[in-house]
Parts: C-alpha cells; structure tokens; sequence
C-alpha cells in the first residue's frame, strides 16, 4: 500500500489556542465515536500545541503497539506531576532500558505457577466479603469490589491484610481520579502545579500510601524472609549484573501493581454484575455453568478451563467497558504504519472503547452478548480489534492474574446471589484514568 501522507488526513478544526482538547475533555467517548464515525480510521487533531492522530483500525494500533513500538514512548499525559507523583518511574510509565530492566525483573512475579497459588486468596475473601451481604439489601457493588481487590492485592504482594494507611484506598481512589480529570484541559493542567485543597488531599493519600510501602520493605529487607508473596520475589529479582531494585524502585513497582490491580479488575467485576442484572438469561446461564462444574464446593485454578461461559463473561464485560479505554504514545522517530506516516514528535491515540464497539468486527457491539466469545468467529478478528490489557512489548503485566480473579469472583457470586436492579436503571460510564462508573453501580441482593 502507498503510505499516505498526513496533509490528506482530515479532522475536526477546533479552536485556535487548544484545538480540540476542551471538546474532548467534555466529552471524551462521545467525541471519539464522533470523530470516527466523520472522518475515518485517522483522524488528525491538535490538543492545544501537541499534533495528534487519533487510529482505529487493527493494523495501525499493531504497529504503535506491538510491530513498530520502538519508535514511540509514552505521551505527555503518562509524565504530567500527578502521574510521576503516583507511579513514579514503575512500569506503567518508565521508558528505554529501565523500562525493559524492571520488566525483566518484575516478570517473574507473574509466572502462571506464582499466578496460580493466588487462586484460593482470591476465593477465600470472596467467600468473606460475600458472608456480609443479605438477601433483599442493595448493596454498592463497585465499593464491594473495590474493597476485594483491595484486600486480595495486599495478601498477594505483602502478604498482608489491608493496613489502616489503605483501609480506605477504595476512597482514595477516588482522588486520583479527580487529579487526573483535571488534565484534560490547558487550564486545569496548571492547576496540577498549584497547592489547591485537591492537590493537598492527593499528596496525602500519597503519603500515605508511600509510609506503608516503604515500611514493609524496610521490615523485609531486616528479616529477608520469604514469605510466598509478590514483594518477596521483586526481593529476590536480580539483572545480569547481580542488582536488585532499590527501595524506590520496589516502592513505584509496588504502587504501580497495587494500583492497577485494585482498580482494573474491581471495575471489571462491577460491570459484569450490571450487566448480568440487566440480562437475566445470561445470568441464569452463568449460574447453570457454576452449578454444573462446582455444584456447591468453591472454585478453584484447576477448575478455571472447565468455567468457559464465565470467561466469555468477562471477556465480554471488558469489550463493552474495558477499565482501559485510551492508549497514547508519542512518536521518537518518523516512521510509518503502511498507510500513514507519522512524523516525530506526533502524538497517537488508540481507543479501546472504540475499537471494542465496533460494529464491524463486534456485530450488534452495544449488546451484552458473551456468546460471541464461543463461536469460531471470534477466532479471526484482527489481533488488535481487541485488546483490554494493550499489547505488545508492554501489555499489562498482570493481565492473567486479573482475568483469573475476575472469572473466580464472579462464580464465586454466582453460586450464591443474582444481582437484579430497578426497571430501567442505567448506569452510565466516566472516563478517568480507568472507565469509571457516574454515580457507582446498586444492586439488590436475591439468594439463589
């Protein structure tokens, strides 16, 4: 194909000093289905000063992604104060060698054997937060998430129960995702630089967060004891040359892990319960699947090939909100995708939201339907048409630790309770750093 050059991409005008940041920023999703929809796969944009080129189609975000990903970083969004104050130089946001060291030594903290032995502390507080709900009550199910992953991620990293500095981390997220809202104007970014009550409240949380890390490390770097968990093998991690992470190396890893951890697979777990709430049939399905692989006995890793409906469920949640909606890479080299070419210093944004309602590649995209992930169909989709955890050299490193959470948690539920809700309750989605729910999801408690 003969690259095309970006004169002949068209876009949106926008206005003279930020372009079309201030109508992205009011509405995120509806301006990027807009944007698609009137001019195509590549859409050129201007966020104030920054040159922009919004893809999607398969083969292009394969290349930013996966093919050609050498010749891009992370964007400027990745490297704003909130962002560097939060996960510091972690693997979310750390580039070049660094990044390709700490991804080396952090990998095998997620070998599928490791992965694997997390499966009962995952059963285990599920069983226990569960214990708390009664039949005929509605229940804030993004908050009894939220408080699930938070305690499973700090049993599985610290081997610990949740700390009173994180006991309320669910809240603090909260926070964060404030901080972040007010990056997507020229305007509220400066506010990221100035001591507004916002800002204070952040950093505290940070502290927070910053003297239970760096204690623990403290504590097990005096004991070197092992105690099975993931901090303990970041420990142990050494490079070629027989160095370890320093205290603040472990302490951006551990965030960035914590972080994602908590709130990704919690919004995953949320989704899935509205919309098997507003889907009985599918929910009557997932349950005769439960009963027919479980009956009464709780789940486990070995029983995770045998519950497919359950992760078509979850496959299919994460298509329809998947906590990651937007990726963004900066380009360090001219280079060119086959039909586009894109000039150093060009911004790219990829949209999972898009992409993953997409009629093209997801007939009828706006139907909650997880049957479409048992059929042979949905063995040719193009390799990014879908793609919940990113992809390429940098795809999410705990991606199978959160599928296997998920899909445990959500039988473990569907053993024992249907989640229905109000005649026409709709919960709408807010894109944050990750696709929060407005207002939190409530649903009523039914026993089976």
């Amino acid at each position: 194909m003969i690259a095309k050059s970006p004169r002949g991409i068209t876009g949106p005008k926008g206005t003279f000093l930020l372009g079309n940041l201030r109508e992205f920023g009011r509405d995120p999703l509806g301006m990027l289905e807009c944007w698609s929809r009137d001019y195509g796969d590549v859409v050129q944009l201007r966020f104030a000063n920054r040159q922009v080129l919004l893809f999607n189609n398969p083969a292009d975000i394969e290349f930013v992604l996966a093919t050609g990903a050498k010749n891009f970083h992370k964007t400027m969004g990745y490297r704003t104060p909130m962002m560097r104050r939060l996960f510091g130089q972690g693997l979310l946001t750390s580039e070049n060698e660094f990044w390709t060291r700490q991804r080396r030594l952090s990998q095998p903290a997620f070998h599928r054997d490791r992965v694997a032995s997390y499966a009962k502390i995952i059963v285990e507080f599920a069983e226990r937060g569960l214990a708390k709900w009664q039949p005929g009550e509605t229940r804030p199910v993004h908050l009894d998430m939220m408080r699930l992953t938070t305690e499973v991620v700090t049993k599985s990293l610290f081997n610990s129960d949740v700390p009173r500095e994180i006991n309320n981390l669910g809240e603090a997220s909260a926070v964060v995702m404030q901080r972040f809202n007010q990056q997507l104007s020229i305007w509220r970014l400066l506010m990221n630089f100035l001591p507004t009550p916002g800002a204070r409240q952040f950093e505290k949380v940070m502290r927070d967060l910053d003297n239970f890390i760096y204690g623990i490390i403290r504590e097990r770097r005096a004991s070197g004891e092992d105690t099975g968990d993931l901090l303990s093998i970041l420990l142990q991690a050494r490079d070629d040359d027989g160095n370890g992470m320093s205290d603040k190396q472990l302490r951006d890893e551990l965030t960035t892990l914590m972080v994602a951890g908590l709130d990704t697979t919690a919004l995953t777990l949320a989704w899935a319960f509205y919309l098997l709430s507003q889907n009985p049939e599918i929910d009557r399905k997932l349950f005769c699947e439960v009963q027919s692989v479980l009956g009464d006995r709780p789940p486990t890793f070995n029983d995770l090939p045998k519950l497919t409906y359950a992760d078509a469920v979850v496959k299919e949640t994460m298509r329809l909100y998947p906590a990651g909606w937007i990726l963004g890479r900066e380009a360090i080299n001219d280079c060119e995708t086959g039909s586009t070419k894109i000039a150093k210093g060009t911004s790219v944004i990829m949209s999972q939201w898009l992409k993953h309602h997409d009629g093209r590649y997801f007939p009828e995209p706006q139907k909650f339907l997880p049957d479409r992930w048992l059929g042979e169909e949905i063995k040719k989709l193009p390799k990014f048409a879908y793609f919940p955890f990113g992809g390429g050299p940098r795809i999410c490193i705990g991606s199978a630790f959160a599928v296997m959470e998920a899909t445990l948690v959500l039988a473990v539920v569907a053993q024992k309770f249907r989640l229905t809700a109000k005649s026409g309750y709709e919960v709408k989605p807010f894109p944050a750093i990750t696709l929060q729910p407005k207002d939190g999801i409530f649903l009523k408690v039914e026993s089976r």
